[in-house]
Order: C-alpha cells, then sequence, then structure tokens
C-alpha cells in the first residue's frame, strides 16, 4: 500500500513540476506579448498625435481646395509633440501596468 502511495506521489509530483515549467514558459510569453502591446499602443498614440499635428488639430483632412492655416513656428510644433509623445507613453504604460497589476491580483 505504502509503494502505491509513494509512486502516486511521485507521479503527481512530476505531474505538478511539468505544469510549472508550462506555466513559466507562458508567463514569459505574456510577458513578451505586453511589451510588444507597450511599444504598439506608444506607436499607436504617437501616429494620432502626429496626424492631428498635420491636420492642424482637426480629426478629419480639409476638402481639397480649402486653404488650411499656415503652420507656425516647426520646431516648436516638433517639440510640443515630442513631448506630447513622450507623455502618452508614460500615460499607456502607466495605464497597462495598472491593468496588469489588477488582473494578477485576480
Amino acid at each position: 500500500m505504502t509503494d502505491r502511495l509513494r509512486q502516486s506521489l511521485m507521479a503527481s509530483r512530476t505531474e505538478i513540476e511539468a505544469g510549472l515549467a508550462e506555466a513559466e514558459a507562458e508567463l514569459a510569453r505574456v510577458r513578451q506579448r505586453a511589451r510588444e502591446l507597450e511599444e504598439l499602443i506608444a506607436l499607436g498614440t504617437a501616429t494620432v498625435l502626429a496626424a492631428e499635428m498635420i491636420s492642424g488639430g482637426r480629426a478629419s483632412v480639409p476638402a481639397a481646395g480649402v486653404p488650411r492655416a499656415p503652420m507656425n513656428d516647426l520646431a516648436a510644433d516638433q517639440a510640443r509633440m515630442a513631448s506630447e509623445m513622450g507623455a502618452a507613453h508614460e500615460k499607456s504604460k502607466d495605464e497597462l501596468q495598472s491593468r496588469l497589476g489588477k488582473a494578477a491580483q485576480k
């Protein structure tokens, strides 16, 4: 009887160790995907900000033949865009980390 119990416990331990190794591998894949998603969010945010800058802050492109207001100081616009992109990246990164933290707590 004790031999069967011992064998059963050893088999269970082996299964648990295999499951743990599989879970660790999955966690590594999820963390990599989270990093990729953070980069995509930052890129998407930067793209939206750049599109807004190009369109003069309007959501849509003006119709053909409609004059647009001249661009202000290009260097100032670029500096503002860089600052906004940095802030958006940090915000999206913080939000994602917060969401991941909440999901891990569940």
